[in-house]
């Protein structure tokens, strides 16, 4: 893993509409993040805070398995990944 402080982490599940805006945006915690990584193989970090990874519709029941809550939206593209909060 890198040398990062998960604490000031954040992650978000983003839906992007054809007009390249964020149209449907869903906060996402270390919890969860650990819960889905592993949809992810080609991913090149642990908790997928080092890029934006694209989500595509073929992962969306598998990632609602995991986290219920999640929905995602019709005619949307969606992309996951994380940020450094504020601090």
């Amino acid at each position: 893993m890198n040398d990062i402080d998960t604490e000031t982490l954040g992650w978000e599940l983003i839906g992007w509409d054809s007009d390249e805006q964020a149209a449907h945006v869903t906060g996402l915690t270390r919890v969860e993040i650990l819960s889905i990584r592993d949809l992810f193989p080609g991913r090149d970090d642990d908790l997928l805070e080092a890029a934006v990874y694209e989500v595509p519709p073929a992962l969306y029941s598998a990632m609602r398995s995991a986290i219920p809550y999640l929905e995602f939206r019709e005619g949307l593209d969606y992309q996951i990944g994380g940020f450094r909060l504020s601090v």
